[in-house]
């Protein structure tokens, strides 16, 4: 039913860094949202946020909150581990859904979303959409894929980079055992679906996906909670409570066991017939100054498509006539937009795509119309099974096959 003459009353769970630093800040300037109320078992961080987001209540049991907060929609941003029972639960109590990623760890919670979602007629977006049909750049460049600017498709490569000098963040997530390290995580591949939404979103579903994945490095040290609620409680402007500018110089003094993949080759075979390989993991050491990858390359018959370089993406073709402009190296450079697609870093530069921001507006939009959003739920299990896939690929040593595809959505 369409909202388009009301506030969306807003509930959220998990007042984590993302919440505090992207969504809430966000949430309470948004003339058609009302902040009605944040979730979380710690109360030092619901109490931070009520002071500071302008949150109506505070709760600290999710099950409580979905059923006696006045709310319209639920944002669900605790650890992974929660988010399929904590989404059945907004679906089967009426609400609308954003979920941080990942959208579930295997395809049977998956589909239960979806199938949960469908029945009760709830608007559920999924993150991340960074990379995706939300971001205009991403659809110009698609729009040159399809128009033949690379030829046909023949192989694609997206192997992150790392800094070019030592960096605090060097080998892992500085905080968050639960989100990155725990077994609940999945590991390192499920906190990176900005990969298969990034391909998928250019070269259309994927067909099919070997995978090898293991534990290299077991033992980590993190920052413990207990500085990120210091943080809060004495965190006083809403529109600067972004926890990373302090948690990458604080010491890391609480070990933590990796109990979840952290090093992972997915190898896709696209529904188009391209083939290609992704890898996640955490380097531990700079690499040489224009060397290492760093984002996807997709090599075509007709062109090459590269992520980089002091540039959103470039494009070398044949078929300059595709091209909006050439340069005098004989590339069409896309500007780079300053917080790129990542959007996981420090302070997005204004104008940049604010993934956390972006999607908040589309979801709250498409409840007020009464339309499905772009990144629904199918669109998320799709990412979902090209890391589930891939994970299911690694224990048996033989191709996954998918059981998705996105006819109509990409």
């Amino acid at each position: 039913m369409s909202q388009r003459n009301s506030r969306v009353k807003v509930g959220v769970v998990g007042c984590g860094v993302v919440a505090t630093a992207y969504y809430l800040p966000y949430l309470m300037h948004m003339k058609e949202v009302e902040l009605t109320a944040v979730c979380d078992i710690d109360p030092v961080r619901t109490a931070a946020c009520v002071r500071l987001f302008g949150a109506r209540a505070a709760y600290h049991d999710y099950y409580e909150m979905i059923a006696q907060a006045d709310i319209d929609a639920v944002f669900i941003l605790t650890g992974p581990g929660t988010h399929f029972r904590f989404t059945m639960a907004a679906a089967e109590a009426g609400k609308h859904i954003l979920l941080q990623k990942p959208m579930a760890l295997n395809m049977h919670d998956a589909n239960a979303i979806v199938d949960a979602v469908r029945r009760a007629g709830v608007k559920a977006l999924i993150e991340p959409s960074s990379s995706s049909p939300l971001d205009p750049d991403f659809v110009a460049l698609r729009a040159l894929i399809d128009a033949g600017v690379l030829g046909n498709i023949c192989w694609f490569t997206l192997i992150p980079g790392a800094p070019t000098k030592y960096h605090i963040g060097l080998g892992g997530n500085p905080y968050g055992n639960g989100a990155f390290y725990a077994e609940e995580s999945g590991g390192m591949l499920f906190d990176f679906p900005y990969a298969p939404t990034q391909i998928v979103t250019l070269l259309g579903a994927c067909r099919s996906i070997m995978g090898m994945a293991t534990i290299s490095v077991p033992d980590h040290r993190i920052v413990p909670e207990s500085e990120y609620n210091r943080f809060l409680a004495q965190a006083t402007d809403p529109d600067d409570a972004n926890y990373w500018d302090v948690v990458l110089d604080l010491p890391r003094t609480e070990a933590v066991t990796m109990q979840a993949p952290d090093n992972v080759f997915s190898l896709y075979e696209m529904a188009s017939g391209a083939i290609g390989v992704f890898h996640v993991g955490r380097p531990f050491h700079p690499v040489l100054p224009g060397t290492g990858g760093g984002g996807l390359e997709i090599y075509g018959t007709e062109g090459n498509l590269i992520f980089g370089g002091g540039h959103l993406a470039s494009i070398i073709s044949s078929r300059r006539d595709l091209l909006p402009s050439v340069g005098a190296d004989g590339w069409y450079h896309m500007p780079e937009r300053g917080d790129t697609a990542k959007a996981a870093w420090p302070k997005p530069t204004p104008g940049g795509f604010n993934y956390y921001h972006q999607s908040t507006q589309h979801l709250i939009d498409c409840i007020r119309n009464d339309c499905d959003p772009l990144l629904n739920v199918e669109w998320g299990r799709h990412i979902t099974e090209m890391m589930a896939g891939a994970t299911e690929s690694s224990c048996t040593g033989r191709r996954y096959t998918m059981t998705t595809t996105l006819t109509g959505l990409v």
